[in-house]
């Protein structure tokens, strides 16, 4: 066979190049539906992306967890479907072969792989054989010991810095977000999601109250499941366990009554090993870890008494005010009192 030459290999290689622009050329010339946001130049082949993508602008979260006492909510309906994973303890488990740690998704368990049994020391400096496995450790390390300076992109709207560009042009997106407030006769506008919830929790609080017991609530699905225990059809879900008369109105309930009292699992705290037998319990658990230990307080010195060192007195002596011997008061003090119920026997 002949060898291509130089000048046909340049003609090949120009060619692929232009076939490839080409193609992304085309592929975005499809993206009809663009976010008419300021400063935004995304662009979608679905009006269904574009939709979700503008949710990060609004700050919208539609899909909310149903379970009792749980506040997440989410801009994606997968999202959600996958949070409710962890509500539901019949779900398939997917056990980590490296730590035994069980969790609801595969999709979860590739990246609890890769988060702490993946390789480590990714970021290895090539003036010396010291390596890290976070950036900015490795920048760090580069900027103490050889002195090479990486170049710093700060924010001008704050005084944050970054040393990753794409990371300072997300931040810089925080500043041009805005979130109203969707209540009506309300113009108060918050650069942050947390604060607009703070602000409807606080200032714009939503009762939802059931007709039979006027009990109240924040959330209207929370309301809605309430209602189911005042139904008069409602069915009692007993245990299928020998000798155990639970009963309960949910199923979630009667599993986590049966994963606790039957089954015997625990979430365990991969500091301390503890068990606990709900999540949430765990995650309070964990979080009293990172807490700062508060200093003990010192103990101030007892004072002394008034009366140290003094002989103590019997109280014959305290009422006749005769002073006796000191041997003879501890002989009052420790003496035994016999009492006689019959006076003749005295006599």
């Amino acid at each position: 066979m002949g060898q291509i030459n130089e000048e046909d290999n340049k003609d090949i290689v120009s060619d692929l190049q232009s076939e490839y622009e080409s193609d992304i050329q085309n592929e975005e010339d499809k993206k009809k539906h663009k976010c008419d946001y300021p400063n935004c130049n995304a662009a979608f082949l679905r009006p269904s992306r574009l939709k979700r993508h503008k949710r990060t602008h609004t700050g919208e979260r539609p899909y909310e967890c149903s379970y009792p006492e749980c506040t997440k909510s989410y801009t994606n309906s997968s999202h959600l479907k996958r949070h409710m994973a962890v509500h539901n303890t019949t779900t398939k488990l997917y056990k980590c072969t490296e730590c035994s740690m069980e969790i609801s998704y595969f999709h979860n368990l590739k990246r609890h792989y890769k988060r702490m049994h993946g390789e480590k020391k990714r970021f290895s400096c090539k003036e010396c054989d010291e390596s890290f496995n976070k950036k900015h450790q490795f920048v760090k390390h580069q900027e103490v010991a050889h002195s090479i300076m990486s170049t710093i992109y700060n924010c001008e709207k704050c005084t944050k810095n970054f040393q990753n560009h794409s990371k300072f042009k997300q931040h810089q997106m925080t500043h041009q977000k805005t979130y109203p407030c969707p209540v009506a006769d309300c113009s108060e506008v918050f650069s942050k999601w947390s604060l607009l919830r703070t602000h409807k929790a606080t200032e714009h609080i939503t009762h939802y109250r059931c007709d039979t017991c006027d009990r109240e609530f924040l959330n209207k699905c929370r309301l809605k499941v309430h209602s189911k225990i005042h139904s008069a059809d409602r069915e009692l879900l007993q245990c299928s366990y020998d000798n155990c008369q639970k009963t309960f109105y949910f199923k979630s309930n009667l599993e986590e009554h049966m994963r606790i009292r039957h089954l015997g699992k625990r979430f365990y705290c991969d500091i301390c090993s503890a068990g606990l037998t709900t999540k949430q319990k765990l995650i309070a658990h964990i979080q009293r870890h990172d807490e700062p230990k508060k200093p003990k307080k010192k103990r101030k010195p007892q004072k002394r008494r008034k009366d140290a060192g003094v002989p103590k007195k019997s109280v014959l002596s305290a009422m006749i005010g005769v002073d006796f011997p000191t041997q003879l008061e501890k002989m009052m003090l420790t003496r035994e009192t016999v009492i006689v119920d019959d006076i003749n026997t005295v006599c």
